[in-house]
């Protein structure tokens, strides 16, 4: 039973591996994925953590955001009709990562990154109080340090 276990373990890392860095040979979607995990820690963190509101600065609804907020919506459904006339990878990872920033602006009406860029560092999670949140945060980051490896082994890999 104990082999089998570490059979079917090898397997899971490779089919993670497989998916998140094609076993350490293309560092931007190893890149790709860090920002997605990293984008959906902080809306977790958001939306399940008091603090999180003394981080994160709310622009006004002035007629300059509303006019920028238009541009950006109007630059995305051309770039969505655009990606499905031209079908490309590097289009389509691309997209989702301004899909992702479009929803982490909605969710959390941070359009200056500020709770986003103080996310980034791997120990203010420990502020947190033990629960769930806490354990998941704690998954996250060290999913994204795991990530970082594989960046590091596909840059070196490349060279």
């Amino acid at each position: 039973m104990g082999e089998n276990n570490k059979l079917r373990l090898k397997k899971a890392k490779h089919n993670f591996d497989k998916i998140t860095s094609q076993n350490s040979t293309d560092w931007k979607l190893v890149l790709f994925w860090i920002i997605v995990f990293e984008f959906i820690a902080s809306v977790i963190e958001f939306l399940y953590v008091d603090k999180s509101d003394t981080y994160s600065i709310s622009v006004p609804h002035t007629l300059f955001t509303e006019a920028i907020v238009a541009l950006f919506v109007t630059l995305y459904v051309w770039f969505f009709i655009y990606n499905i006339i031209f079908e490309n990878r590097k289009n389509i990872f691309r997209l989702a990562i301004f899909s992702m920033i479009g929803l982490y602006f909605i969710i959390t009406n941070d359009f200056t990154l500020q709770f986003l860029l103080q996310n980034l560092n791997p120990f203010h999670f420990f502020d947190f109080n033990f629960g769930v949140v806490f354990f998941i945060e704690l998954f996250f980051k060290l999913l994204i340090a795991y990530l970082l490896f594989q960046l590091i082994i596909s840059i070196k890999n490349r060279i």
